[in-house]
């Protein structure tokens, strides 16, 4: 190397750090856990049980997990709210059309055993015409509350990115990074030793039919702005 080439390295080196540094996903926060929905085995770091026969496919936007609708399911050990008392869940899935078979397809639900009176579940409703809506859930000793309109429809068949926030007892629902619902709830933390199912409501009813890539928890309540995206969109 000749001191030309040197010294444009040297002067190249800076810029090469900036752009590793903006790389950085915007919004990530440290208290939030990161799952990819790729393996059958461990999910954010936990240790997973499979029911049924899902699979890790080839996607769009990478790996993922495909769930036939039909007695598949992951079950995540592990409780990512742990003790917090506010929260976002994000999701990142493309749900397939299993209508009229299966029209309320569970696909991301925390609850311990011992107490199934606290749980947190995000679950979707099909209808006629290839179009799903949204059915964020919390409940609790003190109350519950669900957030579902069914006028709120989305196709079939695309990516989509769906949160729920939880704040001061308020409990917020978006769809694309764009707010939907607004309800008033009392949520308790949930177990240390609670599970995730994905895929399925926790007691093994309500299966879901398409893919699911990533998940995203973290233990504060995000804005639309800090939200996961969707690459397609």
């Amino acid at each position: 190397m000749n001191k030309l080439q040197a010294t444009m390295k040297l002067l190249l080196l800076p810029a090469t750090l900036v752009l590793v540094a903006c790389a950085a996903p915007v919004g990530v926060s440290t208290d939030s856990s990161v799952w990819n929905i790729n393996s059958l085995s461990r999910i954010g770091g936990a240790s997973a049980e499979v029911l049924g026969n899902p699979q890790v496919v080839n996607t769009a936007l990478g790996a993922a997990v495909r769930f036939d609708g039909d007695g598949d399911r992951l079950l995540v050990d592990a409780n990512p709210l742990g003790d917090a008392n506010e929260f976002t869940i994000e999701i990142i899935f493309n749900p397939a059309d299993a209508y009229p078979n299966n029209l309320e397809p569970r696909f991301f639900h925390i609850e311990s055993r011992d107490n199934p009176n606290r749980r947190v579940t995000i679950e979707l409703r099909l209808n006629d015409k290839k179009q799903w809506y949204l059915d964020a859930y919390i409940k609790s000793e003190k109350s519950q509350f669900m957030l579902i309109d069914p006028t709120k429809v989305h196709p079939i068949g695309e990516w989509a990115h769906a949160a729920i926030t939880f704040k001061n007892r308020e409990f917020v629902s978006y769809v694309n990074g764009q707010q939907e619902l607004v309800g008033q709830v009392d949520y308790l933390p949930i177990a240390s030793n609670a599970k995730t199912s994905i895929g399925a409501r926790m007691n093994q009813v309500h299966w879901f039919k398409g893919d699911i890539a990533q998940a995203r928890i973290t233990r504060r309540a995000l804005s639309p702005a800090e939200f996961l995206k969707v690459p397609s969109r």
